[in-house]
């Protein structure tokens, strides 16, 4: 695991090697262990490594070739570098060391740049100079669980993994591009290839940048595209036995690793399945959970430590103490784009607790998108064959759901599942599924904004034609775009971002290519039923983990922003949101902010909505004032 950035000049100016080294050093947490560079006339390449396989000098980047004719700098781990190695050894390729790196310089001179991604299995993004040809190619692994930045000038490109380096690429400093505030009202994140900052982009996942580096022409070829697997067998033995080769296999390989490593547990479906079979390969892995000191609704510490006891794990409780809404300025930071997700507190403090322990730790992100984890996988295939009827009393649903009270558990929870379906039925399919997103009402969204583009609408647009096109079914067409916008934007994202922060690498087994298509393939019934998710998964774990941990129903990492809202500590938070930069820089109107909290004091429950604000205001004080 790395962090990698580049500049490339194609006007004749030369690169300095103290642009590459600042924004080397401004992304050093990535890579505490070492550092490379390579500079010479309009290129620049630098690094920062993370030494997790091959802890020797062989492992230092840039690494080259035998002729020193390619170069590559690489963020990430390829989990199949030994079969890939295996076969270029056998062509003659002669590798100095054990890195996984080495074998794209060897496969690339081999396959060539458009073949050797095809053939990677793993999470990465790299830069790859082939000096000769003056050519380089820039990749990033299909599903972006890594992430890589770009910054297109008149005559310069740059990209890093982390979008602070950019403002040290020559071009002069970053600004804020303000049109992202609406969509970001919407689902919480800046949806791809979109970033909050003017003229930065993410490179799309799955995609292979060639550049000319006389004309800084750029040609673009995908090389990975998301697909459901074709599924004959119907038999629920069969597709069990399947399930269980796919996610050993893949938990397997990601284990590759020459420093300790540890898993995320948090007790549920996921994280259990992880421990589970990652202790059929090795001694049994220390396991980290994040816990709270009050008896806050979100502590499921007692379930991790269940599971590990039963698994013969060591369980590691990293307890959250008295969190406040304070501790969101560091956080922020690290993410670098604003992001409206709470969950980003405890994740924080369990990155941190658990770099003080391992290097490396498996995680369960994608596990909900892969195998039917989410209630809109249940909900929305019904609203779409009930439209009809849904349209007619529309208006009656809304009246009742409008008398109870707003919570977000139990009954209350249907209550507002049903109340976005009412508003939501005269929209079409992109418009339902962003409705189940939509942190603020369309009428909160005006009066905090105006009107305006949503650049969320034309994104989501494009992703269910491309659904349309693959003939996926409802359910697959949810999961196929949950793939490429909240998993890809939110999730992973911050795993990435706050793990990196504590020089932490994190891995996703349940992402692998062969179980991410195995399960968008998956028959619905094997996926999502009335009263239960994920049931082929609960089915292979109930054997293991019993009745009652193998059926809990699903949470996530639930913190209680409505209770922090009306605690005297939030009174500055409060008084600072209508005066702050959301006004002065983003051009919020003060007026509907104040409603808002007047709304929550009142006795509705709309934390959600203050914490998105409340984000938003602390990034736009940290990259905007």
């Amino acid at each position: 695991m790395c962090g990698i950035v580049g500049i490339l000049r194609f006007d004749g100016r030369t690169v300095r090697p103290e642009e590459i080294q600042a924004m080397n050093d401004s992304i050093r947490h990535r890579g505490p262990d070492d550092q490379g560079a390579l500079v010479e006339e309009g290129v620049g390449l630098g690094m920062r490594r993370l030494s997790i396989v091959d802890l020797s000098d062989s492992g230092h980047q840039p690494l080259f070739n035998e002729n020193q004719s390619v170069a590559v700098i690489f963020n990430g781990e390829i989990y199949n570098h030994r079969d890939l190695r295996s076969r270029l050894a056998v062509d003659g390729h002669r590798f100095r060391g054990h890195s996984d790196t080495e074998v794209l310089v060897h496969g690339y001179e081999q396959l060539g740049a458009r073949e050797l991604t095809s053939r990677l299995s793993g999470m990465f993004a790299f830069a790859l100079y082939d000096r000769a040809r003056r050519r380089m190619f820039l990749a990033r692994d299909g599903f972006g669980i890594k992430p890589l930045y770009l910054r297109r000038t008149a005559g310069q490109l740059s990209f890093a993994s982390e979008i602070r380096a950019l403002a040290f690429d020559g071009e002069g400093p970053l600004s804020v591009d303000p049109t992202f505030t609406r969509t970001f009202l919407r689902v919480g994140y800046v949806p791809s290839p979109s970033t909050a900052f003017a003229g930065v982009i993410k490179l799309a996942p799955g995609t292979l940048h060639e550049i000319d580096l006389v004309t800084g022409e750029t040609r673009v070829e995908t090389f990975y595209r998301l697909a459901p697997a074709q599924i004959e067998e119907t038999n629920t033995d069969a597709l069990l036995e399947r399930l269980r080769e796919l996610l050993n296999a893949s938990v397997r390989r990601h284990l590759m690793a020459d420093v300790p490593m540890g898993l995320f547990l948090s007790g549920g479906l996921d994280s259990s399945a992880l421990t589970l079979f990652a202790n059929q390969h090795a001694a049994p892995p220390k396991t980290f959970s994040i816990g709270f000191s009050s008896s806050d609704r979100g502590d499921e510490t007692h379930y991790a430590a269940l599971v590990a006891r039963r698994a013969g794990n060591e369980n590691v409780r990293i307890d959250l103490g008295p969190a406040n809404l304070d501790d969101l300025d560091p956080i922020v930071d690290a993410l670098e784009e604003p992001l409206a997700d709470s969950a980003v507190l405890p994740l924080w403090y369990l990155c941190r607790g658990t770099a003080e322990h391992v290097k490396v730790a498996l995680s369960g992100e994608g596990g909900d998108e892969v195998l039917g984890g989410y209630a809109r996988y249940f909900w929305g295939p019904i609203v779409d064959n009930l439209q009809p009827f849904l349209l007619k009393h529309a208006d009656g649903v809304l009246g009742i759901t409008a008398r109870l009270p707003s919570r977000s558990l139990g009954i209350f929870n249907v209550a507002r599942r049903a109340a976005k379906v009412a508003t939501s039925v005269q929209l079409d399919t992109p418009g339902r599924y962003l409705a189940w997103f939509d942190l603020f009402t369309a009428e909160e969204r005006r009066a905090l904004v105006g009107e305006g583009p949503d650049g969320a609408v034309e994104r989501y647009e494009s992703l269910f034609d491309s659904a349309r096109e693959l003939r996926l079914d409802p359910v697959q067409r949810l999961q196929y775009v949950d793939c490429q916008t909240m998993l890809l934007d939110n999730l992973l994202m911050k795993a990435d971002k706050l793990s990196m922060a504590h020089s932490l690498e994190v891995r996703v087994p349940f992402l692998e290519p062969r179980l991410v298509e195995f399960g968008l393939g998956l028959p619905s019934v094997n996926k999502i039923g009335a009263m239960r998710d994920k049931r082929l998964m609960r089915q292979l774990l109930q054997p293991r983990l019993g009745l009652r941990l193998a059926n809990r129903p699903k949470r996530g990492f639930e913190i209680p922003v409505d209770r922090w809202f009306r605690e005297p500590a939030a009174d500055a938070l409060r008084d600072q949101l209508p005066r702050g930069p959301l006004v002065s820089e983003l051009g919020f109107d003060a007026g509907a902010i104040k409603a808002l909290i007047e709304r929550h004091l009142g006795g509705e429950d709309i934390g959600r909505k203050l914490f998105a604000l409340t984000a938003l205001e602390r990034w736009a004080h940290r990259f905007v004032v």
